[in-house]
């Protein structure tokens, strides 16, 4: 499994969502869990989010995705 970075901005490149950004977001200190932020935009303005209770199920969400991305797209 390809590592999933927190708190930074990917591009989806392959997978459901292909060609949107995403952002992990850990937000224990207010939800308890993870927020998987998900938009047509690098600048997450607008978008969709989904909440996961622990870094593993970050993983899974990734993994059922079938997600690759792109982290490096400096936007």
């Amino acid at each position: 499994m390809e590592k999933i970075l927190f708190g930074v901005v990917g591009r989806i490149i392959a997978g459901d969502d292909a060609s949107s950004y995403v952002k992990v977001v850990d937000d224990a200190e207010n939800t308890g869990g993870f927020l998987i932020l998900t938009s047509n935009r690098p600048d997450m303005i607008t978008g969709f989010d989904n909440w996961v209770e622990t870094k593993e199920a970050v993983g899974s969400f990734f993994a059922e995705s079938n997600w690759e991305v792109d982290w490096k797209i400096g936007g």
